[in-house]
């Protein structure tokens, strides 16, 4: 399993069409992702324009059907004019329950 987690900043007055662009991520790996195990984004009870994602992927080859699809590449350059920088990690789950 592959992992990866992501904090993005929404700029001011965008939050709301941040979260719509990643529905359509969502709704790509849905239905074209069997290998996105988990596809998550969580806004942030105190900080309202900060969304962090968990994804979970099960191989470098699920992982490379999302990162090379074409909603990626259509979407991520809209996400940059939305937000303002943030962060990625890429994890190696260790243990816990759903990995």
């Amino acid at each position: 399993m592959i992992a990866y987690s992501s904090t993005m900043h929404a700029k001011p007055g965008k939050r709301a069409e941040l979260l719509a662009l990643l529905q359509e991520l969502v709704d790509v790996a849905i239905a074209d992702e069997p290998g996105t195990v988990t596809y998550i984004f969580h806004t942030v009870d105190n900080d309202p324009d900060t969304v962090i994602s968990y994804e979970l992927f099960t191989d470098e080859a699920a992982l490379a059907v999302h990162r090379d699809s074409p909603a990626v590449e259509r979407i991520l350059p809209r996400l940059r004019e939305l937000t303002t920088p943030g962060s990625v990690r890429r994890l190696d789950p260790a243990i816990g329950k759903g990995c």
